[in-house]
């Protein structure tokens, strides 16, 4: 039977923690990664539709309700906010903004 050895108290206290240092810059440049894979898709509808409207209240709505739709969980959370904005925009629309808010 083979024996099984624990290591030591010595060998414990040699190993280190590794710590990971994460300064602004770096995870600015990891946050857009991050969020297209946790993206809502109320979020890639929107940037869609911004692509393909140029109505001036639908660019103050997707300006406004973008940063707060970036992940599902944003979305959740600021969903009154969102509806807010879309009541706004549906009330200052023309009909070149109105098929973009409606999708």
């Amino acid at each position: 039977m083979k024996e099984v050895h624990l290591p030591s108290v010595f060998n414990q206290n040699q190993l280190e923690p590794e710590i990971l240092v994460c300064n602004q810059d770096s995870l600015l440049e990891n946050l857009p990664i991050f969020h297209q894979d946790n993206e809502s898709h109320f979020h890639e509808s929107l940037e869609h539709w911004r692509q393909l409207n140029l109505a001036p209240s639908f660019i103050v709505f997707a300006d406004n309700a973008s940063p707060l739709s970036l992940s599902m969980p944003l979305l959740l959370h600021h969903w009154k906010e969102i509806i807010v904005h879309w009541e706004a925009a549906m009330d200052s629309t023309n009909d070149e903004g109105l098929r973009a808010l409606l999708e």
